[in-house]
């Protein structure tokens, strides 16, 4: 009896380890690597466009970058967005982390103002490697929108991370595998 179940528990392992290759595969998702000043790496489901704006503001001029993947029906999620922004030099001193955490809870407030949408909820993130940041999740459209991103200062670049999708949808693995991934490199 003992021979039988172990046999039995190989065989679930097999077949498991056989169905996870298999959805990696078909899942196929890519290392996107961004090659601009301001470059950075992310699994994304497939290459992201990009679209690139110099603006002047009041502060000096800045360099906006936005990366986007458009999902398709069948997909998790329907929206993938990377955006970049350089502020100029000294924006955010290094010492200043009350500037820095003001600046993060505005920015997701900004985007619920901008969804018209409810904040779920909102935690900090300890990660030196991106910057300070704030993890968040947003609904939105009376809940059957969903968006879950990050966001980030490092140095003086503002960056924000964000995956669109459906309430049924909301709870795929594939939103965490494209926030978690990311990796700025400079």
């Amino acid at each position: 009896m003992k021979l039988r179940t172990i046999f039995c528990l190989v065989y679930f392992f097999i077949i498991m380890l056989f169905n996870s290759t298999i959805n990696y595969a078909q899942n196929g998702w890519i290392n996107f690597k961004a090659d601009a000043v301001l470059s950075f790496e992310i699994q994304v489901p497939a290459e992201m466009g990009v679209k690139t704006k110099e603006i002047t503001t009041d502060l000096g001029p800045m360099t906006t970058a936005t990366y986007a993947h458009e999902g398709k029906d069948e997909d998790a999620n329907f929206l993938y967005v990377v955006n970049i922004v350089e502020y100029p030099s000294g924006t955010f001193p290094l010492d200043s982390l009350a500037l820095k955490n003001e600046f993060l809870d505005e920015s997701i407030e900004s985007i619920l103002i901008g969804v018209d949408g409810e904040l779920v909820y909102k935690s900090d993130i300890a990660d030196g490697e991106n910057g300070l940041g704030r993890l968040f999740r947003v609904k939105y459209e009376e809940g059957h929108g969903i968006i879950k991103g990050k966001v980030f200062v490092k140095d003086d670049v503002f960056m924000t991370l964000q995956v669109y999708t459906t309430k049924e949808k909301s709870l795929n693995d594939e939103m965490d595998d494209f926030l978690s991934s990311f990796k700025v490199k400079f």
